[in-house]
């Protein structure tokens, strides 16, 4: 679910990108902006874009996270880890009857 979220995150972010050069180019075309405030501006949207989406995904993080706790759920590593020492018991166990 995350990955997906944050594959959206990605989408969102390069369609934000194009538009945002359209909006500048146009700008441009009708003179509101020049060409090399132009490259300066767009990059500075680009840069804000792009800390505002890491900014977006380490929110979505703690709020699954404390989604993932509030219902008692575990993480896919705290699974593995748990099924490892299950399958060691098993093993102790196994020995101890032969």
């Amino acid at each position: 679910m995350f990955d997906l979220l944050f594959s959206l995150g990605w989408g969102t972010l390069s369609y934000t990108r194009e538009k945002a050069e359209k909006i500048v180019e146009e700008m441009v075309d009708r003179g509101d902006l020049r060409r090399e405030e132009a490259k300066k501006f767009l990059n500075e949207l680009i840069e804000r874009g792009e800390q505002e989406r890491s900014e977006f995904k380490n929110y979505l993080h703690g709020e699954f996270a404390n989604w993932m706790q509030k219902h008692q759920l575990v993480s896919r590593e705290e699974y593995n880890k748990l099924e490892k020492r299950i399958y060691a018991l098993e093993a102790a166990l196994e020995e101890k009857e032969y």
